[in-house]
């Protein structure tokens, strides 16, 4: 597999993160529980955890503000994650992190004053929009908080559940075709039409035209159609903002709006749109940024 260099993981990083970094956040220079800004986010995180799960209407929480940590050698998610009183889901749907290994020495941490998730899709401040967040997830609108700058809506108390606690430590993912061949790793490699270094967002699974594809994972079916450079092509929506891709398919076996089931046959292997030959295009992406497909097994 093609190694990305670390300094470039890192400059890669901070720019997909300086988009959301809030310009009047408070600054942690260090994670020692004597350091008084520490106290005042853990104080602030304690009682809006206590606000977001009771049941009176006139509880308000402490507005949604920011923090933010730059990440040091010795430092780990898990650690970070104790020191600031934040739990798995709230880091992760902040900083938009995919797993633990995201974490690199450098990276500036967004860690707000509530415990929660952001709701994935982009969304205007509306009352309508608010209320129909609010019956997604039944919580009190009142508890729902707007960060205009990401424009979207940040949901407090919610916990990820099995299946999304598996995406995030990268075992939720089972492999979609059987008996493949891995042909292309996720990173930069030489492209096999222009011979110039590139990078490549997935995974190239090479198998005989018509094998079947299967779902990575349960999902509803976004895409079913033409797509560019991926010729025919699914795309499935998971929970947590996570989604996979299909390329290079000869037929598909599902249609938009389906939901699937993992292992479920959506699609045969072909060699559509761009392509050397038969072979499937496989991609996990979360906030449509492309990630690196781990699998937990074979279905």
């Amino acid at each position: 597999m093609v190694t990305t260099p670390r300094f470039f993981i890192i400059i890669l990083l901070s720019f997909v993160f300086s988009r959301h970094l809030h310009s009047n956040a408070v600054t942690l220079a260090n994670l020692d529980y004597s350091n008084p800004l520490l106290k005042s986010l853990r104080s602030d995180v304690k009682e809006n955890l206590r606000i977001s799960k009771s049941l009176h209407s006139d509880d308000k929480l402490i507005p949604l503000r920011y923090f933010q940590y730059k990440v040091k050698k010795d430092d780990t998610f898990f650690k970070i994650m104790a020191r600031t009183g934040m739990d798995l889901e709230t880091l992760s749907s902040v900083n938009e992190l995919s797993s633990p290994h995201d974490l690199v020495e450098g990276m500036v941490l967004e860690i707000p004053n509530m415990r929660g998730v952001f709701h994935p899709e982009t969304s205007e401040n509306t009352d309508r929009i608010k209320q129909n967040i609010a019956e997604k997830y039944n919580i009190s609108e009142e508890k729902l908080q707007y960060d205009g700058a990401r424009e979207k809506w940040f949901v407090p108390g919610i916990v990820m559940g099995k299946i999304e606690k598996s995406f995030f430590y990268g075992s939720g993912f089972f492999t979609p075709l059987k008996g493949a061949t891995l042909t292309s790793s996720f990173g930069n490699r030489i492209d096999p039409f222009t011979k110039k270094t590139t990078f490549h967002g997935g995974i190239d699974l090479a198998a005989e035209e018509g094998t079947d594809v299967f779902a990575s994972q349960d999902g509803i079916i976004e895409l079913a159609s033409v797509s560019g450079g991926y010729g025919k092509l699914i795309i499935i929506k998971h929970s947590m903002g996570y989604e996979t891709r299909y390329g290079h398919l000869s037929s598909y076996a599902v249609k938009i709006g389906e939901r699937v089931k993992k292992g479920q046959k959506i699609a045969e292997v072909g060699m559509t749109g761009r392509t050397t030959g038969p072979h499937l295009h496989f991609e996990v992406r979360r906030n449509s940024k492309r990630q690196r497909p781990f699998f937990q097994s074979h279905l």
